[in-house]
């Protein structure tokens, strides 16, 4: 019980609860017993007291010599006593002073006072009222002292009434006031230890202010279970601190090295990186990998020493010039005397360009992030190199396309022209030989010699200016725009009208080429052959993707022999159209004038419907 109360609030309270209750219906049962005990006091006093006036009333009547009403006073009396020891909490046989004084009372009213008033009021003995009062005095003092008896009954219930209730109140009182005690005690100083203590822990302070609870009730035990929780939270809270600050230091470092890889990157993209650049990138990444000895050494594919040998720190003091096939065909982790060597090998597609070697005390070795940091940055200059051997490669292709393209615009313009030439001075040759000179053919072939030599030397000014054309920013518009502006320079008596409608057409640089030479072919053609004075250029997409090319004059219109050395640009214009896997057709307007027809779809069309068909 006592276990049950030191360990639980709430039974503690209970039992205070209960004690005040308990107390509380003890004093109401006591009080209703007590009053109920005293219900009939009072009229047993005021039946007492009757008693004495009546005593009084029969010392006046029985002198008088009235029988009757002597013996109805007589009987009134007798009445009145026992009545009232029915309402008395005692019997007559009772050793009470009340019950002796009662007995006494009764034995004189019927052993003498009643005798003598009957035997007074009969005449059978003559005694006055005052005589007779005097007699009755010492009766009427025992009825005096029934009546003092019966009061002091009473007020003695009353004073036990009294204790009864001041004992309860005091009990009661007491109670409350152990109750208040042990709740404030108990209940309201730990509550506010456990308020003030949860608002510190909601602000995050979890080791102070320490709860001092040392109750082994349940306010004990939640403060026990809070210390230890705080406690436990705040390791919990250092260690995350700990790992917060190693995951933001790690976190700071990656973020570091995927800067230097972007910065890397970039820097390989922009252009070949020279040995003394790369030796910078080399010292950057050495502090920011923390790596203090890194050589770096660069060779051929088919070198068997390098070219550019890079160190950062010390580097590898055992390196020698004849053992640099053996240090490439090694990689990978090794202890050579007192050190121990990580080597990443610059290798791709089996072409091996040099070594990344990282060097190290014995005992020491790298972390996994240093090992991945050393093979991404032997990977980007790997990359970088590669990057660079692929664009002297593609350089050197597109010198020789380039050639290959000037080439056969020589061929197919000036060595057409200057063959044409050729047989023209032949045939004046042979006009000059023979016999009898015929001088209108001699002068036919001159003019004709003079018309080669001038479409000759305009199809070099021409030419130049082709080799020289170059699309910019501007895109294929811009550079149409400058050539049909030219044009009109040239020849202001023509009108040369573009309608361009391909500003949403991502074009590669090989179809803007194409195009462009193909429009500007046909422009000439038609600016020098047509004899007419307008030239319409449009290039717009149809919905089918495709681009529709339409260069139309309003001259003469092309001649039913096109194999005339005037027309032999078609043949260009031909092989431009198959390179664009387009179709060009050339034909006579109906108005007259010339219509160059060109339709092709574009590559990024070509790619798309081929996405679209495999996805279906």
């Amino acid at each position: 019980m006592l276990n049950r109360i030191r360990q639980s609030i709430v039974y503690r309270i209970g039992t205070l609860m209960l004690l005040t209750v308990l107390v509380a219906l003890s004093s109401m049962v006591a009080s209703y017993v007590i009053s109920d005990a005293a219900e009939n006091d009072a009229a047993a006093v005021n039946l007492a007291g009757s008693l004495r006036a009546m005593s009084y009333r029969l010392s006046a009547t029985a002198p008088s010599g009235n029988v009757q009403a002597t013996a109805d006073l007589a009987d009134e009396v007798a009445k009145r006593l026992a009545r009232v020891l029915s309402i008395s909490d005692f019997s007559a046989s009772d050793n009470l002073r009340a019950a002796r004084n009662y007995r006494k009372v009764i034995v004189s009213w019927e052993r003498e006072i009643r005798p003598l008033l009957e035997s007074i009021a009969s005449g059978r003995l003559s005694m006055d009222s005052l005589q007779l009062a005097t007699y009755l005095e010492p009766f009427i003092g025992d009825v005096d002292t029934l009546v003092f008896d019966y009061q002091t009954i009473a007020e003695e219930k009353i004073s036990l009434l009294r204790l009864v209730q001041l004992g309860s109140l005091f009990a009661i009182v007491v109670l409350v006031y152990l109750s208040l005690y042990i709740l404030h005690r108990s209940v309201e100083l730990p509550l506010k230890q456990l308020t003030s203590r949860s608002l510190s822990i909601a602000q995050g302070n979890f080791h102070q202010h320490r709860l001092e609870i040392d109750s082994e009730d349940e306010l004990g035990v939640l403060a026990r279970t809070i210390n230890y929780m705080s406690d436990e939270i705040h390791a919990t809270h250092q260690q995350l601190a700990k790992r917060v600050e190693l995951k933001t230091e790690q976190l700071q470092k990656s973020h570091e090295a995927l800067d230097f890889q972007y910065r890397l990157a970039r820097r390989i993209s922009e252009g070949p990186l020279a040995g003394t650049e790369l030796g910078k990138w080399l010292e950057e990444f050495a502090n920011m990998a923390d790596l203090d000895n890194l050589d770096l050494c660069l060779m051929t594919p088919d070198g068997e020493a390098p070219y550019e040998h890079l160190v950062e720190g010390k580097g590898y003091n055992h390196c020698e010039s004849y053992e640099c096939r053996i240090c490439v065909s090694s990689c990978g982790p090794s202890d050579e005397g007192s050190f121990h060597i990580h080597r990443f090998p610059l290798e791709v597609d089996k072409r091996n360009y040099g070594v990344l070697t990282c060097t190290l005390p014995q005992g020491k070795d790298l972390d996994e992030e240093q090992l991945q940091r050393l093979a991404t940055f032997a990977d980007s200059v790997t990359a970088a190199i590669a990057i660079n051997e692929r664009e002297a490669q593609e350089r050197r292709v597109a010198l020789l396309d380039e050639r290959a393209i000037i080439a056969r615009e020589l061929h197919d313009s000036l060595a057409q022209s200057l063959s044409y030439l050729k047989i023209q001075v032949t045939r004046l040759s042979h006009a000059n030989r023979s016999e009898q000179v015929n001088k209108s053919k001699v002068k036919e072939i001159i003019h004709e010699l003079k018309e080669g030599l001038d479409s000759s030397y305009r199809q070099l000014r021409e030419l130049l200016t082709t080799f020289r054309l170059q699309i910019g920013p501007g895109g294929l518009r811009n550079i149409l725009e400058q050539s049909i502006l030219a044009y009109r320079e040239q020849h202001p008596q023509i009108t040369i009208l573009l309608d361009y409608h391909l500003n949403e057409v991502p074009l590669t640089p090989h179809e803007e080429i194409h195009l462009l030479q193909l429009v500007r072919e046909a422009t000439q053609n038609a600016v020098y052959h047509s004899q007419g004075d307008m030239v319409q250029i449009s290039l717009i997409q149809a919905k089918n993707q495709s681009l529709n090319v339409r260069i139309r004059d309003n001259g003469v219109g092309i001649s039913n022999a096109p194999e005339k050395r005037n027309h032999f640009g078609m043949s260009i214009m031909q092989e431009r159209a198959s390179n664009l896997n387009g179709k060009l057709n050339i034909q006579r307007r109906e108005e007259g004038g010339t219509e160059v027809q060109f339709n092709f779809i574009p590559l990024y069309a070509r790619e798309r419907e081929l996405v679209w068909r495999d996805a279906g």
